[in-house]
């Protein structure tokens, strides 16, 4: 799909057509990832956990383990 890349105060951004954001499973408000891969952008939803720490992951994980 063509877009075009809009000014959004200091920055730029490309907007994304709601039937997008329902394939991606996203709303307004989430993060996602972006990448850089040759001349391309790769977009995805942002992982939940992404720059948590250890000490925050493992007891999110030891709950986890405890249900059924």
């Amino acid at each position: 799909m063509r877009r075009k890349v809009i000014t959004i105060g200091s920055s730029a951004g490309i907007t994304i057509s709601p039937a997008e954001l329902t394939a991606l499973g996203l709303k307004p408000g989430n993060h996602v990832e972006v990448t850089l891969v040759g001349r391309s952008l790769e977009v995805r939803p942002a992982s939940a956990y992404a720059g948590m720490s250890l000490d925050e992951l493992v007891p999110l994980i030891e709950e986890r383990r405890k249900r059924p």
